[in-house]
């Protein structure tokens, strides 16, 4: 069971694609820490799923891999609904295979995972367009067939919730209603989204009474580049664990992409400091300047840093906060050392 969504986020001058599900893994037993969002070898699509793990898994996996060992499909200028047509013959091929199921049963076992898919179409219309698409299993055709969400030439806004029934209820369902009354309440209907599906998530997520959506978010965007970002999150609160993909790290391992802090839906900048006192060529050695060119003459940290300047600070941060630990614990040592040699 799951629930996700994806949406546009317009924001500023700015539209982005956003796809988020819950952690949530049941069958039987019950997983906190499944990763149920995936990024495909090329850049410019998602792939997420609601429904039976074990369906869903070996169809994923498969794609995964056919697309990384396929040029063709794996070029960004093979176009998004190339891809979704192979992967809806794909996922056709392999549940005809399932065996050993009962005729009455066939395609409900077949059917029983469904996917959102989606990306940024840049040959779609003058100036590229955002695209989702909902693939499902049909009984009447035996297959995997798809329906297209989006469409630019009607909508201002874009956004859709996918889940399955569960002991709560129709979650899908559940999500829209919130969704409408969140946004009646802050008198937005009909308004650009920011964060709304992502709080009407982790909202049900955290909500103890629905079994079967669970655990931390996991959150990607798909930018007009061609290229995805994903996201961690602290959960269940700016005070909590960081966690990425569902799994829970701590703050010494954790993997360098940017966190969200769930009570705001903001980035969290927190773990680059906002001030440095002692900007030195013997505390930063080769990577002086790199850090010298970061901050104001100060010592504050500049604004507009690259991504890519914010992911080589951690690094460097990482590195001498390691290479002091270690001069202190030779130090500590050193003098052990001489007492017991007396």
């Amino acid at each position: 069971m799951t629930l996700c969504t994806a949406y546009i986020r317009q924001i500023n001058d700015t539209e982005e694609l956003v796809f988020a599900t819950d952690s949530c893994l049941t069958g039987g037993e019950k997983w906190k820490h499944g990763i149920k969002l995936f990024e495909l070898s090329r850049k410019d699509c998602l792939l997420c799923f609601a429904g039976d793990t074990m369906r869903a898994y070996p169809l994923v996996l498969n794609l995964v891999s056919s697309i990384h060992l396929d040029k063709y499909l794996e070029s960004p200028a093979t176009t998004l609904e190339e891809v979704l047509e192979f992967l809806s013959e794909l996922f056709t091929k392999l549940v005809k295979t399932i065996t050993e199921v009962g005729k009455d049963r066939i395609h409900e076992e077949r059917g029983s995972a469904k996917f959102l898919f989606g990306g940024w179409d840049w040959q779609k219309g003058s100036n590229g367009s955002f695209r989702v698409w909902k693939l499902y299993y049909s009984s009447e055709v035996e297959g995997f067939i798809f329906d297209e969400l989006t469409n630019p030439s009607t909508q201002t806004i874009f956004y859709t919730f996918m889940g399955n029934a569960a002991s709560f209820g129709d979650i899908e369902k559940e999500a829209k209603s919130r969704f409408n009354r969140l946004l009646t309440i802050e008198e937005k209907i009909g308004s650009k989204l920011d964060m709304e599906p992502l709080r009407i998530l982790s909202e049900i997520s955290l909500d103890k009474s629905i079994r079967e959506v669970d655990g931390s978010l996991q959150i990607a965007k798909i930018y007009k580049s061609n290229r995805t970002e994903f996201f961690g999150i602290y959960w269940e609160s700016s005070k909590g664990i960081p966690c990425f993909q569902g799994r829970e790290y701590k703050e010494v391992n954790k993997p360098l992409v940017r966190y969200f802090d769930p009570d705001t839906f903001q980035i969290i900048e927190s773990d680059l400091p906002r001030r440095l006192l002692n900007i030195s060529e013997e505390l930063f050695l080769d990577n002086f300047e790199a850090v010298r060119s970061s901050f104001d003459e100060y010592g504050y940290l500049r604004e507009g840093l690259s991504e890519k300047q914010k992911y080589d600070l951690r690094l460097i941060f990482k590195d001498v906060a390691y290479r002091q630990f270690i001069e202190n614990q030779e130090k500590t040592i050193e003098p052990q050392e001489m007492e017991d040699s007396e």
